[in-house]
């Protein structure tokens, strides 16, 4: 249902699951005077491409690892096709907005033998969080030979990096491998001013918003909303 405060109105007139669970949605926003869209926009677009949190793998540990370009035995991809399989699953938290994390931590962990085909869905997770596609590819053993792997997630924005670490072994001799990853829980930001009444010089806003299936689109125009007003606001006290 469409919210109105006199003359102003936001709504969701289109929303869908894509592909790989991956979502989008458009939303209508007015009323604003001409030029007012604008500005609107280009900041709102802005604060949903890089203020949306997600959960992303910090570290990874695989059994037998030396380094990036090693190869495992029964196993058909190198360690560095593994470790690029791992960065591409996206995570979410199973009973909570990932908007309403200020942290979050967890580990998953794979134990499987061949021949077989691993994806998303081997992964033993902590039943606070869950991979959106369980069919996403991971690795393929092509004998009986066993696999292991331990990974950890962490919460964070975009805008945020890890400090950069180079692998390292740990106290069981194995090694692990850091990454340097950028949550993109919203994938891409698209609007549209349209004209609402000529003669008074009126306009609204026609938003699309796609994201990896992480974060509703919806979840993510109310956190851009909030932070914008909070952020305007704190200046608006300092210049009192």
């Amino acid at each position: 249902m469409p919210k109105t405060t006199q003359n102003l109105f936001f709504s969701c007139v289109d929303s869908r699951v894509q592909d790989q669970g991956s979502m989008y949605a458009r939303f209508h926003l007015g009323t604003f005077l001409r030029g007012q869209s604008l500005t609107f926009a280009n900041a709102l677009r802005r604060t949903l491409l890089s203020e949306i949190p997600g959960i992303v793998i910090t570290d990874v540990m695989i059994q037998g690892a030396g380094h990036e370009f090693a190869t495992l035995p029964g196993v058909e991809e190198t360690v560095l096709d593994i470790l690029l399989n791992l960065k591409k699953i996206i995570f979410a938290p199973s009973n909570s907005k990932i908007t309403e994390l200020e942290t979050f931590q967890a580990t998953g962990l794979l134990n499987s033998s061949g021949p077989r085909k691993l994806t998303a869905s081997d992964l033993k997770l902590p039943l606070n969080v869950k991979c959106i596609d369980p069919t996403a590819h991971i690795a393929t053993l092509t004998t009986k030979g066993d696999f292991s792997l331990c990974l950890n997630l962490e919460v964070q924005k975009p805008h945020q990096s890890l400090t950069n670490k180079t692998s390292s072994i740990s106290k069981e001799k194995i090694r692990k491998f850091f990454f340097n990853n950028t949550p993109m829980p919203v994938q891409k930001v698209n609007y549209v001013i349209k004209s609402l009444n000529v003669k008074q010089g009126s306009e609204y806003l026609v938003l699309e918003v796609w994201t990896d299936g992480s974060v509703s689109p919806q979840e993510t125009v109310q956190f851009a909303l909030k932070n914008l007003t909070q952020l305007f606001y704190q200046f608006a006290s300092i210049s009192n």
